[in-house]
């Protein structure tokens, strides 16, 4: 019986389809892995970000103050 030349060159190797699959899993859960990194740092970020807004208007107004005072 002669083998089939497709099965013994393709031992050991993973077909174009299967890589295909694979990039496509790995792609979705880089998706994935990105965006709850991002909601993350949304959900921690964001107060931050807006208490900094109010230390620089506090900062502000206080200098305005100093500054109308010592005229």
């Amino acid at each position: 019986m002669k083998t089939n030349n497709n099965i013994s060159d393709r031992r050991g190797k993973a077909s174009i389809s299967s890589l295909n699959r694979i990039k496509k899993v790995v792609k979705w859960v880089a998706i994935l892995i990105t965006s709850i990194i991002g909601l993350v740092l949304w959900v921690f970020l964001r107060p931050i970000f807006r208490g900094v807004g109010w230390v620089i208007s506090a900062v502000s107004a206080l200098l305005i103050i100093y500054w109308l005072l010592t005229l």
